[in-house]
């Protein structure tokens, strides 16, 4: 059963922010445009699937885990949108010689709005789990109101 509260969230936030990465690279390629705050919302996506797999009772670990899912979902939505230009489609989107330019020039894909993007996207995955936890603990101790 323990695992399950590390296990359940760790899955559920990765597989939040793997669908927000495939979204954020949907968008570019349909666009031809990077909208940083879909990579904001990579961490907000994140961080809310850690509380709802955890049962709303997180930990710093949790937080953790919602960071990391969040910066592998950007990482994944950068490198979906580079193959698809590279290859010019999706053909050969995991091709070993693709992987390798984009892990050599990981840093030329990054500019100063990506790092600001991606900044915001690690403090919401840290702040919203501890912020809803929050919520529900203070719901649960507030008396209710009698009615009248």
């Amino acid at each position: 059963m323990e695992s399950n509260k590390i296990v359940l969230p760790a899955l559920g936030a990765l597989l939040a922010a793997i669908i927000g990465g495939v979204i954020w690279a949907a968008f570019g390629v349909v666009s031809d445009y990077e909208l940083g705050i879909i990579a904001w919302a990579i961490g907000g996506l994140a961080g809310y699937a850690v509380v709802l797999f955890s049962n709303r009772q997180t930990t710093q670990i949790h937080q953790v885990m919602a960071v990391i899912a969040s910066l592998i979902g950007i990482v994944l939505g950068k490198y979906l949108f580079f193959s698809y230009i590279i290859n010019d489609g999706f053909e050969g989107l995991f091709n070993s010689d693709v992987i390798t330019l984009f892990t050599d020039n990981i840093t030329d894909f990054f500019g100063g709005m990506d790092i600001l993007f991606v900044v915001f996207a690690v403090a919401t995955a840290w702040k919203l789990p501890s912020q809803m936890s929050q919520k529900v603990d203070q719901s649960a101790t507030q008396p209710e109101e009698p009615n009248m």
